[in-house]
């Protein structure tokens, strides 16, 4: 019997050892510790893009995604798209910057035809995200268009059906609201927007004005001859409009603030913008989306200048990244199955619209030199 309790206390002794021994060697045992994650290297890349990026580019989920994920700090500076598109090269290299994020094909093609690509290491453009040039109205506007023929309503959609005749009938010829029955709004009929010549939201309004009026067929570019024939009309809209605001996130807030349709009864944007403002203000429901019909979109390309941005191009293609973009920000994405307009059913956001084809970069260059000086018109 001695031997029995002798035996299983050597046993349950054996045991505790055993359990001990388990503990150290898998708990506590420095040498065993699970390994700690490796940081991913980080890269700063400097870049310049359009204003209507900068809250986009301040968001933490996404500037975490690019630290943790791809290993990249971005120094973000807001600057006009065709002022990216005409730096020189020297001027480029001088600021240290590393890519251009222009708001629109337009001003990338300014850019390629100015620039040589063996000027920089390594040049890629690709597109990343993208917002439809739309016309904001309000409901008192929208209805005097709507009994003018110049907008209908498809579904719960607002098109401009007959931008031409808006813009040489009534604009043009300094045509009132009350011509059109529109007994609340007062002055003539203009399509506000950003100054052409510091903003892409309204310089890309512009040139889909110069589509529209130079041919027969808005979904044919003009070319040089039917440019040049149009300029002084295009210059006369310009001279028409008035002092306006240099970028586009603070001419739309400055509409919104100052009365939106009182202030001004049309006035053009991104439809982006809209989506920003409608998650955080709900006054929005009295303000209609437009879309010309065809319109212009503003596509936002990245030019990465040199290899480590051509990184940046890649990961602002991340899946979570174009989320992010489209249901905080308004951006459509270039991935499938992200851009869903049912995401916000309390905007009548159309799910497709037609566009332009933007025209030649001496087109573009046409129209930007008259817009700055009425000699070149």
């Amino acid at each position: 019997m001695t031997r029995t309790i002798r035996f299983g206390l050597s046993a349950v002794s054996l045991t505790i050892g055993l359990v001990v021994l388990i503990v150290f060697v898998t708990v506590l045992k420095p040498s065993q510790a699970a390994p700690a994650s490796t940081p991913v290297p980080q890269t700063s890349i400097s870049c310049v893009g359009g204003s209507e990026k900068n809250d986009l580019m301040q968001d933490t989920e996404i500037q975490g995604i690019l630290h943790n994920k791809y290993g990249l700090n971005i120094q973000f500076q807001s600057m006009g798209s065709l002022a990216q598109a005409t730096m020189s090269t020297s001027e480029i290299k001088q600021k240290g910057l590393d890519c251009l994020w222009p708001s629109s094909i337009a001003s990338q093609t300014v850019f390629e035809a100015q620039h040589k690509a063996s000027e920089f290491e390594a040049y890629r453009a690709e597109t990343v995200l993208s917002s439809p040039e739309v016309i904001y109205a309000g409901p008192n506007g929208t209805a005097a268009l709507q009994k003018a023929g110049i907008v209908t309503k498809r579904g719960n959609n607002y098109f401009i059906v007959n931008m031409k005749k808006l813009l040489l009938e009534y604009v043009l010829k300094g045509k009132q609201w009350e011509d059109l029955g529109a007994q609340q709004l007062q002055g003539p009929i203009q399509i506000g927007s950003t100054n052409p010549v510091e903003s892409n939201s309204g310089f890309i309004l512009y040139l889909l004005k110069l589509t529209i009026i130079a041919t027969n067929d808005a979904h044919k570019s003009p070319n040089v001859a039917q440019a040049k024939s149009v300029l002084p009309t295009i210059r006369a809209l310009y001279d028409a409009q008035g002092l306006q605001a240099q970028s586009s996130s603070f001419g739309f807030d400055q509409w919104l603030n100052q009365g939106g349709e009182f202030r001004a009864p049309l006035y053009s944007g991104y439809e982006s913008q809209i989506i920003e403002k409608s998650l955080t203000y709900p006054q929005l429901k009295d303000v209609n989306v437009l879309y010309p019909d065809p319109t212009v979109y503003s596509d936002h390309p990245i030019l990465a200048l040199n290899k480590k941005s051509q990184r940046f191009i890649d990961a602002m293609k991340d899946p979570k990244i174009q989320q992010i973009a489209w249901r905080k920000y308004g951006f459509r994405s270039v991935q499938l199955g992200i851009t869903n307009v049912k995401d916000f059913p309390k905007l009548p956001l159309a799910e497709t619209v037609s566009s332009i084809n933007v025209p030649s970069a001496e087109v573009i260059t046409l129209l930007n030199n008259c817009l700055k000086d009425s000699k070149q018109c």
